[in-house]
C-alpha cells in the first residue's frame, strides 16, 4: 500500500512540475510566477519520501521534456533541477540562509551561463541577440505609453535615453540574472520551511527572517568596488565591480527589509500598513535606496539589538 502511494505521489510530482514549466515558458506574463515554483513539487516529494525518489522525478521530467519539447527547453529545466538537486543535499548541512542561497544560486549562473554560451555559439552573438530582444521591449513600451497618451516630451525623452538604458542593462545583466536565480532559490527555501515547519530549526540556524543579518566582512567587497569604480583604464574590472556592487545592494536591501520587518511585527502594526509600505519601497526608488542604506547601517547600529539579545544575563549585565 505504502509503494503503491508513493508510486502515484511520483507521477503527481512529475505532472505538476513539468505543467509548471510549460506553463511558465509558453506565457511569459506567468513566468515570474510559475518558473519559480517548478522544483517545488520535487522537493516536496522527495523530501517527503526520500531524496533518491526526489532525484528520479527530475530525471524523469528531463526524459520527457528532451523528448516531447526538444533539446533547449529540457537544457533550461535543467537549470532548475539543479537548483532542486543541490537543495536535497545542502538543507541541514549549510544553515546558513546567505550561503545556502548565493551557493545554490553561483551553481545555477555558471550553469546558466554554460547554458547561454552553448545556445548562442558565442558572448558577441548573445549579447547582440539580447540588445535586439531589450531593444524591441523598449520600443513597445513606448507605443503602449503613446497609446495610453502620456505627454510626447516625455516620450521624445525616453526615446532619446533609450540607448544609454540598453546599455546599462547589458553592463548589468549578470548582475540581475545572478540575483533572480537566487530570488528563486530564496523562495522555494521559504515554501519548503513553511511546508516542513517542524524541520526548520535543522534546516536554518536563524529561527526567523526578521533576525537575518549578513555578514559584516561584505562591507570590505563593497568598499573595495567602490574604489574599483574611480581607477581609470579598468573597464573589465569596473564592469565587475558594478555588477558586484548591485549584488550587494540587493544584500543590504534584504537586510534592511528585516529590520522593517522587525519594528513592525514588535509594534504590532496592522497588516494593511505593512503592505503599504512594502509596496511603496518596491516601487518608489528613494525608498528602495532608504531601506538598503537601513542594511548597511545596521552592521554598526545593530538597530534590532541582536548582539545583545543573545547574550547570557550576566554577559548583558
Amino acid at each position: 500500500m505504502r509503494r503503491l502511494e508513493v508510486i502515484s505521489r511520483f507521477f503527481l510530482a512529475l505532472a505538476s512540475t513539468v505543467v509548471l514549466f510549460m506553463g511558465g515558458v509558453s506565457a511569459p506574463f506567468a513566468a515570474i510566477i510559475l518558473l519559480p515554483l517548478v522544483a517545488q513539487p520535487v522537493l516536496g516529494f522527495g523530501l517527503r519520501y526520500g531524496t533518491a525518489w526526489g532525484i528520479g522525478v527530475l530525471l524523469a521530467a528531463l526524459l520527457l521534456l528532451l523528448v516531447f519539447a526538444g533539446e533547449e527547453l529540457a537544457l533550461l529545466y535543467g537549470v532548475l533541477a539543479l537548483m532542486a538537486a543541490l537543495l536535497f543535499g545542502l538543507l541541514g548541512r549549510l544553515r546558513a540562509i546567505e550561503f545556502l542561497v548565493t551557493g545554490v544560486a553561483a551553481a545555477m549562473f555558471a550553469a546558466t551561463g554554460a547554458l547561454l554560451l552553448y545556445l548562442f555559439g558565442s558572448w558577441t552573438a548573445m549579447v547582440d541577440d539580447f540588445r535586439e530582444s531589450l531593444n524591441h521591449q523598449f520600443m513597445l513600451a513606448l507605443r503602449i505609453h503613446e497609446k495610453i497618451g502620456f505627454p510626447r516630451d516625455g516620450l521624445d525623452l525616453f526615446m532619446e535615453r533609450a540607448p544609454q538604458l540598453i546599455d546599462m542593462t547589458l553592463r548589468l545583466l549578470p548582475a540581475l540574472i545572478f540575483m533572480s536565480l537566487a530570488f528563486v532559490v530564496l523562495v522555494n527555501v521559504l515554501l519548503l520551511c513553511r511546508r516542513f515547519a517542524e524541520r526548520r530549526a535543522h534546516w536554518l540556524a536563524v529561527e526567523n527572517l526578521r533576525e537575518w543579518k549578513g555578514p559584516e566582512s561584505l562591507v570590505w567587497a563593497l568598499i573595495v568596488c567602490g574604489f574599483v569604480l574611480f581607477i581609470p583604464g579598468m573597464e573589465f574590472a569596473q564592469l565587475f565591480a558594478i555588477n558586484v556592487l548591485l549584488i550587494l545592494g540587493a544584500c543590504y536591501f534584504a537586510q534592511g527589509l528585516a529590520v522593517v520587518a522587525y519594528f513592525f511585527h514588535k509594534n504590532n502594526v496592522p497588516r494593511f500598513l505593512r503592505g503599504l509600505t512594502y509596496i511603496l519601497i518596491v516601487f518608489q526608488q528613494i525608498f528602495t535606496l532608504v531601506v538598503a542604506g537601513l542594511g548597511l547601517f545596521d552592521l554598526w547600529g545593530d538597530f534590532r539589538r541582536l548582539g545583545k539579545n543573545n547574550l547570557t544575563p550576566s554577559q548583558a549585565a
